[in-house]
């Protein structure tokens, strides 16, 4: 299990450095390849390489979102805040708070596993409430915009009207890409997810930072910095508070988490804590109801492999050391010299792979959603509102789901 533990940490790290790549496309190509690796490695070890790169994923996904502004659906909300800091020369703490806010996760979720049977109890109850809980995070997403300083009570209500006609809009482009997700996939690493997340969260930023007027990234300082416990037991919790519900993603975990946060490290902690906390917690609970919350949890119920607590306790933790040092030690390489880049340059090129990327994952669909979202994610910016109420692309989708 060592083996598959080392191998499937590796591939979570490569996955997170690499943007558009996802813990889940190894999964399916785990899955697979099944009958070839069970000819060289035991299902304990198979188990081990699926379990450790989904947790190792969650940590070193923070890399392409901090320095180059491209999300995966679960730090979506974060790109923003994390650049913003790299902006202030402080890329590399924010990478390192992101880092042991999910490390700190691990230890959080393990206890919480006696939890998930309780829950596995009462599913049919948390199932069909769920459209009403996820209106519930809607109406607060909405209602946590406020006023600026000095702005009448009115202002407060006219940023929730535009925030809701973001949402809205967000959430019909989300359910016309989902209906037609199939289109997308032309090979195993195609989602329609990374056009349409990355179009509405990391496209907008790099657009902006492509007609700044500053191009020069500030030298970075090499200060490593570490969580506020208290918010990441919130997003912990909230992680684990979106894995009880079926067909709610981790990127919905990341929005319930940040309701609330001011500071772009608040923002940071709350995001990386949901999304660890939700990998690991699918997989209790699998355990729990024999249901499945991810892709990784899919694959080991495809190949009949069923984990037990302590499993996955250890390879949590393991796995969670590994891509702790691994991350941490790339994103100090690319903090050093990232400040020796032109920021226009850098934006303008990232831009070009992100549509290149984009064309060869998902093709011309992808291309079209891509596109389709930029306005979306920019007049966030225009309309001085949130941009978690972009997050509507996966709401709506969801409720309209379980209410047609």
């Amino acid at each position: 299990m060592i083996v598959g533990a080392l191998i499937g940490s590796f591939l979570g790290v490569v996955a997170g450095s690499i943007p558009g790549l996802h813990s889940n496309t190894f999964s399916a190509l785990i899955v697979s390849t099944s009958a070839f690796l069970y000819l060289h490695f035991s299902p304990e070890d198979v188990l081990a390489m699926i379990i450790s790169s989904a947790v190792a994923y969650t940590i070193s996904n923070i890399i392409p979102t901090t320095f180059l502004g491209v999300p995966s659906e679960d730090t979506a909300i974060g790109v923003l805040p994390t650049h913003k800091m790299v902006l202030e020369g402080r890329g590399f703490e924010a990478l390192s708070i992101s880092c042991f806010s999910s490390f700190l996760s691990i230890l959080i979720s393990i206890p919480l596993f006696y939890t998930a049977i309780l829950v596995g109890k009462n599913y049919e109850f948390f199932k069909n409430i769920t459209p009403f809980v996820l209106f519930f995070v809607a109406f607060l997403l909405i209602m946590s915009e406020e006023a600026e300083e000095f702005e009448g009570s009115l202002s407060a209500w006219r940023k929730r009207s535009y925030a809701f006609l973001v949402f809205l809009v967000s959430g019909f482009l989300g359910y016309i890409s989902l209906e037609r997700s199939e289109i997308a996939e032309i090979n195993p690493a195609g989602s329609v997810l990374l056009p349409l997340l990355t179009g509405l969260f990391g496209a907008p930023v790099l657009i902006i930072s492509i007609f700044t007027r500053s191009s020069k990234i500030p030298k970075q300082e090499m200060k490593l910095a570490f969580p506020e416990i208290p918010t990441a037991i919130k997003g912990s919790l909230a992680g684990f508070f979106v894995s009880i519900f079926p067909g709610i993603s981790s990127g919905v975990a990341t929005v319930v988490s940040s309701l609330g946060e001011r500071s772009d490290k608040g923002y940071i902690i709350a995001m990386s804590s949901a999304n660890t906390a939700n990998a690991i917690l699918c997989f209790f609970m699998l355990i729990a109801i024999e249901k499945t919350r991810s892709g990784s949890a899919d694959a080991l119920k495809t190949l009949n492999l069923i984990p037990s607590f302590s499993e996955i306790a250890i390879l949590s933790l393991l796995s969670g050391i590994i891509a702790l040092i691994s991350t941490i030690a790339i994103g100090y390489i690319v903090a050093t010299k990232i400040d020796s880049i032109d920021g226009r340059k850098l934006s303008l090129l990232v831009f070009i792979l992100l549509m290149i990327l984009v064309f060869i994952l998902t093709g011309f669909f992808g291309l079209a959603v891509f596109f389709s979202s930029i306005p979306i994610g920019l007049s966030t910016q225009f309309l001085g509102v949130k941009r978690t109420n972009c997050m509507g692309c996966l709401i709506l989708p969801v409720i309209n789901w379980y209410l047609v």
